[in-house]
């Protein structure tokens, strides 16, 4: 295990996506004040605002590797149009986004193949990525009325996140809860910002995003492993989330980004 000190801030925003290896136990303080320790496996991302300052330390394992993006504040005033939603993103750390961690992965791709298009390309890759970190900051800042008891949805969200749950159904969680379907889904709604079966799915494509990542299983293998009726099955939750197919992800991930 190797420790690692932290001390990133500035006038940039600033997003991390781990490559390889995995930040396991350690602390985290925002702007001074502690903030709670998620550990941050491969193909997890930080973000930290312009003005903003991250500290800390981590432990982990010996050989780790990070793409890191820095990003000036006028760039992303002009995709909002607006300078207060560009100011108001929030920090996060050890978080899962599909959505940006790709984008993020292509932009590092297009540092292979400059040419008069990358710019575009970058943007556009640049432009997904703050669009879902503002809608990441919306969610987080939306006020929660109702919705489940902290440790219920812990609960919840353990086995919706656990593809070895054969069989569970929706029926059979709420009758394990003592709630009806209808407030049981409202309440997790409430909680989350998405329906239970909405979670289920991302939870799923997730976890097929990582065996893509990290292993030489074939599409058709992963896809059964995660509970996926077929290759073409997954093919399409991926096409719908990134709008690439599973092999063009596999690829744009393998690129060598980490020299």
């Amino acid at each position: 295990m190797t420790r690692q000190e932290i001390q990133v801030g500035g006038d940039k925003h600033a997003i991390f996506l781990n490559l390889e290896g995995a930040a396991r136990t350690g602390e985290n303080f925002i702007d001074g004040s502690r903030t709670s320790f998620a550990a941050r496996p491969e193909g997890t991302l930080a973000y930290i605002p312009p003005g903003r300052v991250w500290t800390g330390w981590d432990d982990g394992d010996d050989t780790a590797a990070y793409l890191f993006l820095s990003v000036e504040q006028g760039f992303a005033e002009s995709i909002f149009e607006d300078r207060l939603t560009a100011i108001h993103l929030r920090p996060e750390l050890g978080f899962h986004d599909l959505a940006v961690q790709f984008a993020a992965r292509n932009i590092a791709a297009e540092l292979h193949r400059i040419d008069d298009a990358s710019g575009l390309i970058v943007e556009g890759s640049l432009t997904t990525i703050f669009g879902h970190l503002a809608r990441r900051s919306y969610r987080s800042d939306r006020p929660t009325r109702g919705g489940l008891a902290p440790a219920v949805l812990r609960r919840v969200l353990d086995k919706l996140g656990d593809s070895h749950e054969e069989g569970l159904t929706l029926t059979d969680l709420c009758r394990e809860l003592g709630l009806s379907t209808a407030h049981f889904s409202r309440a997790f709604k409430q909680s989350t910002g998405v329906t239970p079966h909405a979670y289920f799915n991302r939870r799923r494509l997730d976890r097929a995003s990582r065996l893509l990542r990290t292993t030489s299983l074939t599409v058709t293998e992963i896809a059964f492993i995660c509970g996926y009726a077929s290759a073409s099955h997954l093919s399409t939750s991926f096409r719908q989330e990134l709008a690439v197919p599973p092999k063009v992800y596999r690829s744009v991930w393998r690129m060598d980004v980490k020299r």
